[in-house]
């Protein structure tokens, strides 16, 4: 073989090589990019504690079990009581980071799952607390909205606070 023939076959594996690599990476769906990007925009909601913000991505239905196991019922009853929290200097936020989505086939719902991430400044250091959470997406006319949202509390460090 040539220089030119073991070049050309170079180039040639590496394009191979390449376009395969390039194969198995999934293309997300809009649906799924637009979810993400929605819980992006809560999570900074949340941060800046901005109240109209967060309840833009909520159904005026919706339904929330909190991480302790409490339920609170409605858009307007959830606000309620994330402005508590807004308002406490020692709320530090909560953060929620997808693991996966998945978009129903068969209906305009889609289920998002990741795990949680809530903070609190307490006098003997910053409690954390830890769990997973399970999201009910609903397409609507005006896009993606929470319809149901499932929070479970599975570990808490930082803070005698803890297991109170």
């Amino acid at each position: 073989m040539n220089r030119t023939q073991i070049t050309c076959l170079l180039i040639g594996l590496f394009l191979l090589s390449f376009g395969s690599f390039a194969q198995t990476k999934p293309v997300e769906s809009t649906d799924i990019v637009a979810i993400k990007s929605l819980r992006t925009q809560s999570n900074q909601a949340i941060q800046a504690r901005d109240l109209t913000a967060f309840g833009q991505t909520m159904l005026p239905d919706i339904e929330v079990t909190r991480g302790s196991g409490s339920h609170v019922s409605g858009r307007d009853s959830v606000l309620a009581s994330v402005s508590v929290q807004f308002k406490d200097p020692n709320f530090l936020g909560y953060v929620r980071n997808t693991d996966q989505i998945q978009v129903s086939t068969t209906s305009p719902l889609a289920a998002e799952n990741g795990h949680w991430t809530g903070r609190f400044q307490r006098p003997d250091g910053i409690q954390t607390i830890t769990g997973v959470y399970l999201a009910m997406w609903r397409k609507t006319e005006s896009g993606w909205k929470i319809r149901s949202e499932l929070f479970v509390s599975l570990a808490c460090t930082g803070s005698a606070a803890c297991g109170k």
